[in-house]
Formats: C-alpha cells, structure tokens, sequence
C-alpha cells in the first residue's frame, strides 16, 4: 500500500487555514486586570479588592516559577487568573477556560497557573495558619470558643470546619 500524504486531499491553502485555528498559533493579547477594571468591577469579577489581590501577589511573587522565554505571563495576571478562576463555582475546565479567555492564557497554561499560585501560597501558610500548641493556650482557646457558642474542646476552625482538641495517650512499653 502506498503512503498517501495529507495534502493530497485537500489544497495547501485549505491547510494551513485549518492549521491556524490551533490555539498555539493564535496570538494572546494578555489582559492585567488590574489596569482594567477599577476596584468594585475588579471586587465584582475576582472576589476581592485590587489592594488585597496585590498584596497576594507581594507575597507569592518570589515563589512563581518565571518563564524567561519571551512568553513569561506577570505574577498579577497569575493571581487574577487563580483568583477568577476560584471565585467562580461551575464545572473546572470552563472556568479555566473562562479565565484563559478573559486574561489572554490557554486553558492549559491557567491550570498551570492555578497550581503554581497555590503552592505559593501554601508556602506561606506558616505565616498566617497557627494552631495552640502549648497546653495554656489550647486551655485558653478552648474557653474562647466555648465562650462565643458553647463549642466543646475545640481550639481552631477552618473552613467551618471545627478542629477537636485530641488528647495524646501515653504509650505503654512491653
């Protein structure tokens, strides 16, 4: 059998109109939200304010991997695009696509993004997330919570998420 080459079907013309609607050769024009929208249209969009998305983007910028081949993508479009896209609540890939989109970044390059952007922040959890760890002070929260609605033993919440105080049983040796 002889190997027939693709563009024997169709004109060379036909191709190449076909081959440029790949998203890899469609030009992006990159979109910072920042210089945009002003602060309730970007509240309204993001979830939050342009001074506290900046913020954000002081703390995690250091630890966002930079692409030095022309096509680098500025930390602040990074931290709009993972925030746009955790601020919306529908199925994941057309949010990220929805994102991409309104930023000028490809589906891919967003999920990417959006993981780049929360391992950066959870780096910097320690800065913000600390739990009691002295017998005094989970005694102390404790009382607080137990205080505000009558939570027992409880010494943080997360998330609504209510974190029960556990206690270490001493291990017996044989």
């Amino acid at each position: 059998m002889d190997i027939i080459d693709f563009l024997d079907f169709i004109d060379e013309e036909d191709f190449y109109y076909v081959d440029s609607f790949r998203d890899n050769l469609i030009p992006r024009v990159r979109i910072n939200p920042f210089e945009r929208y002003d602060d309730a249209n970007f509240r309204k969009k993001y979830r939050f304010s342009k001074d506290f998305a900046n913020k954000i983007v002081d703390l995690v910028k250091e630890d966002l991997p930079s692409d030095r081949r022309g096509g680098a993508i500025h930390p602040q479009i990074q931290v709009a695009c993972a925030l746009r896209c955790w601020a919306r609540h529908q199925i994941f890939l057309q949010i990220q696509d929805d994102s991409g989109d309104m930023h000028g970044i490809s589906q891919q390059a967003v999920s990417k993004i959006c993981r780049n952007v929360a391992e950066a922040l959870a780096k910097k959890a320690h800065l913000f997330i600390s739990m009691p760890s002295f017998l005094e002070e989970q005694q102390g929260t404790i009382r607080g919570f137990r205080s505000i609605c009558g939570f027992p033993t409880v010494i943080g919440a997360i998330d609504c998420t209510h974190i029960r105080r556990t206690q270490r049983k001493a291990s017996k040796k044989k």
